[in-house]
């Protein structure tokens, strides 16, 4: 009987040890050092200054603008992307289709264009594929601007790792194939077009379409941004941005949708324009129109931001300078919590999620400075942003999804708020709203100077 006893004891012991070993080394406690406080945040604010260093100087030459679009729509049925309670499931039929939208602009000297998908984001895995794809031609990503719509009602299976699949299916190599191919032909069609054009750009506010899901009666950025072009054939052309997430449908609806932004776009092409597009704004903490999901709210969301569009009184834009830079993100250590205070050690988030191709992208045209994140960067940042450059003369528009991503970016003060962004969707630790905001302040006041 005592041998017994002392055996169940012994296998105790081993199991607690074995089972706390387990919990080391899987498991850390939060490092609650801020960005500000580690060598990487000087090391990227040198980086921004070196970079920034290099942007073309001004020139007389006219700007020439292309565009083109091809379908993502898929001829089977695949996972759509965007609810983890869908567990991968396909979507039963198409509301409308989806597309990847290309707006090219050339000067004498450089070229770039501008690429938004009907997707929920812009897949790393995509990005590199595309990098691959493109090095031969005259198109190098390191000259395109990668953005998404938001849609969590199109095409998934664009991921390889457990992260990716559980929120997009599994991963389909066929699907990525398809997106690179056509990806390429819109590229490619784009530039074949460019015409001679003037632009004009404005921003208004549009309270009644967003409102903040992560603080009841908070702020919001509601500003609609417009970028109109008008070609030398008589052409018009719109690239609009808004910060509201593309979620007027339900996780139970299994209908293929452009939502929202696909709807605008429609009205858009509809009454005057050859040709828009649409690109996540800092969708973070902000939500479509508080009312019911479904069709009715696509159509409430489509038709209120249209009316925006035709109502806005939108100024030449200088249109003097022309450039892009991608600056690759120095980040602190992933810290995936599992509770507020215990997260995932690196060696196994890194596995879980892949490589997060954390870029800034920076696209300037004339006195218009498009930022792109790799994130779902929070609506709530933007203001204080889009102050500083207007006192630098300048007009900014920050988007979301440009080829990267690192989860939620959102003001410091909500880190520990035990809600979906905060918690579970906040990949590396306190402090990032502040870093990426100062990241992008740096990168204005150095076009400025």
């Amino acid at each position: 009987m005592r041998r017994a006893r002392s055996l169940v004891l012994r296998i105790f012991l081993s199991l607690l040890i074995f089972f706390a070993a387990l919990f080391f080394a899987l498991l850390a406690p939060v490092n609650t050092d801020l960005p500000r406080e580690q060598p990487f945040y000087e090391s990227m604010m040198h980086r921004i200054d070196s970079a920034m260093s290099l942007f073309a100087s001004s020139d007389t030459s006219v700007i020439r603008m292309g565009f083109a679009k091809a379908s993502i729509t898929p001829s089977r049925q695949v996972a759509t992307a965007g609810y983890v309670k869908r567990k991968g499931a396909r979507f039963t039929s198409v509301r409308d289709s989806v597309f990847v939208r290309v707006l090219t602009l050339r000067k004498e000297t450089t070229q770039v264009s501008v690429v938004s998908f009907d997707m929920l984001i812009v897949p790393p895995l995509l990005f590199h594929r595309l990098r691959h794809e493109l090095s031969s031609t005259s198109l190098p990503v390191e000259s395109v601007f990668f953005g998404a719509t938001h849609t969590h009602n199109s095409i998934g299976q664009w991921d390889d790792h457990l992260v990716g699949e559980i929120y997009a299916g599994e991963f389909d190599g066929q699907l990525m194939d398809f997106l690179v191919e056509q990806t390429k032909e819109a590229l490619l069609n784009s530039v074949a077009n460019l015409r001679k054009a003037k632009l004009r750009y404005s921003r208004v506010p549009v309270k009644e379409a967003v409102r903040n899901r992560l603080i009841q009666d908070g702020p919001v950025d509601s500003l609609l941004h417009l970028l109109v072009a008008e070609r030398d054939d008589g052409s018009k052309v719109a690239l609009t941005s808004y910060p509201a997430h593309a979620t007027c449908l339900s996780s139970t609806d299994l209908r293929l949708s452009a939502d929202y932004p696909g709807e605008l776009v429609r009205q858009l092409e509809s009454n005057g324009y050859a040709f828009a597009m649409f690109l996540a704004g800092a969708v973070g903490s902000h939500a479509p129109a508080p009312m019911p999901d479904g069709d009715e709210k696509i159509a409430f969301m489509g038709n209120t931001l249209f009316n925006s569009v035709r109502q806005t009184v939108t100024e030449p834009l200088d249109g003097k300078r022309l450039f892009m830079h991608r600056i690759p993100m120095l980040l602190g250590q992933q810290q995936i919590r599992v509770s507020t205070n215990w997260r995932v050690r690196p060696w196994v988030s890194s596995r879980l999620l892949g490589d997060p191709n954390a870029a800034f992208t920076v696209l300037q045209i004339g006195n218009l400075v498009i930022i792109g994140t790799p994130c779902d960067f929070s609506g709530m940042l933007t203001p204080q942003l889009y102050a500083r450059a207007q006192e630098l003369g300048l007009h900014l528009l920050v988007t979301s999804f440009n080829g990267g991503y690192i989860g939620y970016i959102t003001p410091d003060k909500y880190y520990t708020r035990d809600a979906y962004e905060t918690q579970i969707m906040n990949w590396y630790g306190p402090g990032n709203g502040s870093y990426l905001s100062d990241c992008i302040i740096r990168i204005i006041n150095q076009i400025k100077n």
